[in-house]
């Protein structure tokens, strides 16, 4: 299966071929990688070429309604990713999917405590700036904004418990 990876402001063309259960050779840029995928829902262990990464992905809201659910974000080594995965084949019909308008939720990526809030209602956010800070497991993961836009609620305040997935800002 192709697929056009967009991650933050790059475009990165991908191809995925299952080898059998969790196996899967993945080309990237035109080079090739060995993929083994362990565990079940949003948490689980990448081994990319013999190398091991944790890592946690967190689904597009709206799956179920005749939708597939799309990454939102990956958290792959302590750093998070906002990532969008687009069939180029299909691309033209959806090219406004990727400056999607109107409301869109920040999520936390993992469960945990919310160690700092980085936004206030009212300010306005570049694609890719941190709104939020999520500590798991003595580890601090900052939140990125997947688009420009104005913050227009914050759900959650600093020091909250959370649960991946939980909407931690609101934008427009």
């Amino acid at each position: 299966m192709r697929y056009l990876a967009i991650v933050g402001e790059h475009e990165i063309p991908v191809e995925v071929i299952r080898r059998g259960p969790g196996r899967y050779s993945v080309r990237i840029d035109g080079r090739e990688r060995q993929v083994e995928s362990r565990g079940r829902g949003a948490s689980k262990v990448l081994t990319v070429d013999g190398h091991d990464f944790e890592t946690t992905v967190v689904q597009e809201s709206g799956a179920g309604r005749g939708r597939s659910a799309a990454p939102r974000a990956v958290h792959v080594g302590g750093r998070t990713y906002p990532v969008r995965l687009e069939d180029p084949l299909r691309r033209g019909e959806r090219a406004g999917a990727l400056h999607q308008e109107g409301r869109i939720e920040v999520c936390s990526i993992m469960p945990g405590r919310v160690s700092a809030l980085l936004v206030r209602e009212g300010d306005d956010v570049a694609a890719g700036q941190g709104v939020a800070v999520v500590e798991a497991m003595k580890m601090e993961n900052e939140i990125p904004a997947p688009r420009a836009g104005r913050v227009v609620a914050v759900g959650v305040r600093t020091g909250e418990t959370v649960e991946a997935g939980a909407v931690l800002i609101s934008l427009e």
